[in-house]
């Protein structure tokens, strides 16, 4: 699919809709990830912008790991896609392990940069790409049991702090 193709749009689908829900979550990300990349700000701001981000990333890529990307790794149309996003996944999780353990601070930042970078890649690919693809090859009705149980996984996430694995639990911020 082409960079050109048209962004899903909201439109008149239920609030439940997972398309909805996932485009909703991004919104903060984005916002989060425009500071994290930006190397003129102050350590100290990008710091937050991480502590911030960590828990958000998590709240929202588990819970879309396993609905909508379960959901796509069974459908024939789909199923790339949905192995696609979890690779992506896996690999931010890895860079937050790293960025949580790293104490030199320009290989903090640039630890912070690359993981903003390949968020933002994964977001534009999956509001561009992915989704629009999903929505042809899925009916409301899956995709509304799909946002319920992508809101009943998160909001275990979030009962927990925001953070899943065990090595996110250790310790949410840098300093």
């Amino acid at each position: 699919m082409s960079k050109k193709q048209t962004k899903i749009s909201s439109g008149k689908s239920s609030e439940l809709d997972i398309i909805n829900m996932i485009l909703e979550d991004h919104k903060p990300l984005k916002e989060l990830i425009e500071v994290m990349k930006d190397s003129e700000k102050e350590l100290e701001e990008r710091q937050e912008a991480f502590a911030q981000f960590a828990p958000l990333l998590i709240s929202h890529a588990k819970p879309e790991e396993q609905s909508l990307y379960r959901y796509m790794k069974g459908d024939e149309e789909l199923r790339e896609g949905g192995f696609e996003g979890d690779v992506e996944h896996q690999l931010a999780d890895q860079m937050v392990e790293e960025i949580m353990r790293t104490d030199d601070d320009d290989l903090w930042s640039a630890r912070v940069k690359v993981l903003a970078e390949l968020v933002e890649h994964h977001i534009e690919e999956e509001e561009e790409e992915l989704l629009p693809d999903f929505k042809k090859h899925s009916e409301s009705s899956d995709r509304e049991k799909l946002g319920q149980l992508f809101l009943e996984l998160k909001t275990k996430i979030l009962e927990r702090g925001g953070m899943d694995a065990p090595h996110e639990r250790e310790s949410h911020a840098r300093h």
